[in-house]
């Protein structure tokens, strides 16, 4: 959590492999990242994350099947065996009567729900979802948080970026960011978990 230019961005590339750091170590299921290639750093990509964007990034010609089975595409998965997990991921999550459907045919939160089917696809370690909700309206956001939530409850680890308060204080850990340093890092009930926006003074610094 934390506002613009805090870090939030860099620190999640820094997790999901698509940086690597400058200084100190992180290590993935013991593997030392800083260590490794393009190649390895590509291949534990898909053995155990899953990405979720805000902007979707669904390929507009494929069709929902299709873009779940990306990734499995790319890990080598037989072609009958990517499509029977694809249909199941787009089950999981409420689509599995628009397999067929084009992205063009879909809602935003729908949208949002194949992208998460496409995360899961892999059967990943670690989900991580950057602003997830950030292009729904409240309604819809709410119900993909819920979704979320749901595949946390199953056993799945989720990152979540926010800069929202009321989103970050649903989650069980807070893990709080500025100029690029943790400021917070514990429960998300505690009172220090949530940062109150400051107020414009009026006269004498009196909030306006």
């Amino acid at each position: 959590m934390g506002q613009s230019g805090s870090g939030k961005s860099t620190c999640m590339n820094i997790i999901g492999c698509l940086d690597v750091p400058s200084d100190g170590t992180y290590l993935l299921d013991g593997r030392d990242v800083g260590q490794m290639n393009k190649n390895e750093l590509a291949e534990i990509r898909n053995e155990l994350l899953g990405f979720i964007f805000q902007q979707y990034n669904l390929l507009p010609k494929l069709n929902l099947i299709e873009n779940v089975e990306v990734p499995l595409m790319y890990a080598g998965v037989s072609r009958a065996e990517r499509r029977e997990r694809a249909r199941v991921a787009l089950e999981l999550v409420g689509l599995g009567d628009k397999l067929r459907h084009k992205p063009n045919q879909l809602s935003g939160g729908q949208q949002q729900r194949v992208s998460i089917a496409r995360a899961l696809v892999g059967e990943p370690a670690v989900i991580l979802a950057d602003e997830p909700t950030g292009a729904l309206d409240s309604r819809t956001g709410r119900e993909v948080l819920g979704l979320l939530q749901s595949l946390h409850a199953a056993g799945n680890t989720v990152v979540l970026i926010t800069h929202d308060n009321s989103i970050a204080v649903q989650a069980q850990r807070i893990i709080r960011l500025e100029d690029g340093h943790v400021i917070y890092d514990g429960p998300a009930d505690a009172p220090e978990a949530v940062v109150t926006p400051k107020v414009s003074g009026g006269e004498g610094g009196r909030p306006a």
